[in-house]
């Protein structure tokens, strides 16, 4: 029996199936449920209400040739990237309602609401308070299972272990060093026979980004944390990029690029460089404790 395909970088089409479309209509009812009550969603960038303006950084990491999935309630702020994330840990990590969800930087995340909104015991972390704050007033108002904390992942202390761990995008913000000792501790945080499913940046040309093949990912997730891939053994890059990094945008600001080479992403010869074609994606990595 050939394994299931499940580590991978994302592709348009994986949202094609009736159980993706299920999802994504499930994830539009919950975004227009909130709306409708006055509660905040934290965006696909990690904050409140996205202005869309086409010179904003956050378009233009959409890549050249972007469109919106179809149903999508509010691509300014979710993304079809992001939409991809939620609906492949959902069908791959198999959640079940009253397992126990630890979220790494998830406060306030559309991920975060749908799982607790399906029963699961949610607990997030996020080093953004005003996130972590508004998630527990969300959380009380829906009547949800949800508890939110200031915690640094780095340093995270909890006296139960749990179902499952997820992440959506968040290791590639963390240095290489921190990730890899973040990850030796998953294992403990884990119960037996919990999962570990996460998504991340794959060949973003950011200097603290660094997860470019399948040999980074294995080093930097499965080798430390001692958790066993579920699926494929070999995560498989399927050679598509869907995002650009606003750095090598033609139309990016001065402004912008001499930041991003002060804060070390990027170095000073770089800085006159574009691009034409699109050259990152997300990918999606799912693990289970013996």
């Amino acid at each position: 029996m050939a394994e299931k395909i499940i580590n991978k970088t994302m592709e348009v089409s994986d949202l094609e199936s009736d159980r993706s479309r299920e999802i994504i209509v499930e994830l539009g009812e919950l975004i227009q449920e909130l709306r409708d009550k006055g509660l905040s969603i934290s965006s696909w960038y990690g904050c409140f209400d996205l202005t869309g303006e086409n010179t904003s950084s956050e378009v233009i990491n959409r890549g050249y040739n972007y469109e919106p999935i179809e149903g999508a309630v509010d691509d300014r702020n979710f993304p079809w990237f992001l939409y991809w994330e939620i609906v492949w840990v959902i069908m791959n990590a198999e959640f079940s309602k009253g397992q126990k969800v630890l979220d790494l930087g998830g406060s306030s995340s559309l991920f975060s609401y749908y799982l607790a909104s399906k029963g699961l015991d949610v607990t997030t972390v996020d080093l953004q308070k005003n996130l972590v704050e508004n998630a527990n007033r969300v959380s009380q108002q829906m009547g949800w299972t949800l508890t939110n904390h200031v915690m640094n992942m780095s340093d995270m202390a909890f006296s139960s272990q749990f179902d499952h761990i997820t992440s959506i995008c968040v290791y590639e913000h963390i240095p290489m060093y921190e990730r890899v000792d973040i990850n030796r501790k998953i294992a403990n945080l884990l119960a037996p026979g919990g999962r570990f499913s996460i998504t991340f940046d794959y060949k973003n040309p950011s200097h603290f980004a660094r997860i470019n093949t399948p040999l980074d990912v294995y080093a930097q997730f499965v080798e430390p944390s001692g958790v066993r891939p579920r699926g494929n053994q070999v995560f498989l890059d399927t050679g598509q990029c869907y995002l650009l990094h606003p750095f090598y945008h033609p139309r990016t600001s001065w402004k912008y690029k001499l930041k991003e080479v002060r804060t070390g992403h990027f170095w000073p010869w770089e800085i006159l460089k574009s691009k034409k074609d699109n050259d990152y994606t997300f990918g999606a990595l799912f693990q289970e404790k013996p």
